[in-house]
């Protein structure tokens, strides 16, 4: 019986034992996953940053509208 016992106390640490090593493993993994997460989220905001934008835009040959077309009434889609 003391040895049926001893035994069950001996897997039982085991088995604690290598839990525990599994959740440092997970720990470290989320911590790495964390930290990579903010480096994703700085590069975000960087690129979608209105002076980012702009210099992709000129850089693809788009122009700053210089004159602005208002229709002062709303031209017929097709004539009559």
């Amino acid at each position: 019986m003391i040895f049926t016992l001893a035994l069950a106390r001996v897997a039982i640490v085991n088995s604690i034992s290598t839990t525990g090593e599994e959740l440092v493993t997970i720990q470290t993994e989320l911590e790495e996953y964390k930290r990579k997460n903010e480096i994703l989220k700085e590069k975000y905001l960087q690129e979608s940053s209105l002076i980012h934008l702009e210099e992709k835009a000129e850089k693809f040959g788009f122009v700053e509208a210089k004159s602005q077309i208002n229709l002062s009434a709303p031209l017929p889609l097709a004539r009559n």
